[in-house]
């Protein structure tokens, strides 16, 4: 498990460094064998937790996470969900694995936020 999040970990930097999409990001999975978590398989909980993280250390825009926050959380189940509380911790989980991003650099940090923030708008 170590040995493909640091995997993980060094092609999202990679493909960050080179200026790479968004759309290339959330098919990182599939380049890695399905290493890195399908973002389009989080779920709410996980979401709305991850949200939380990115809000917490500045790595989103405040004003538009918040409102998409706001919106997944008041949903039932989903502050009480394990996935919530994983979430929290900077853990983005779903098909494929999970993916601790709080050691990885601010810059990819920044990119696997936004990459959830658009995915949890979707959850609304």
């Amino acid at each position: 498990m170590i040995r493909t999040s640091v995997r993980t970990a060094l092609a999202i930097a990679l493909l960050a460094g080179a200026g790479a999409s968004s759309a290339q990001l959330g098919n990182l999975g599939g380049l890695l064998g399905g290493a890195m978590p399908d973002i389009a398989s989080v779920g709410a909980g996980n979401a709305a937790g991850v949200l939380s993280y990115c809000v917490k250390n500045k790595l989103v825009n405040a004003t538009g996470a918040s409102s998409i926050l706001g919106k997944l959380t008041g949903k039932p189940g989903v502050k009480e969900s394990s996935g919530f509380k994983l979430g929290q911790t900077g853990t983005i989980q779903g098909d494929g694995g999970a993916l601790p991003i709080a050691g990885l650099k601010d810059k990819v940090k920044t990119k696997a936020c936004d990459l959830v923030l658009r995915h949890a708008g979707s959850l609304i």
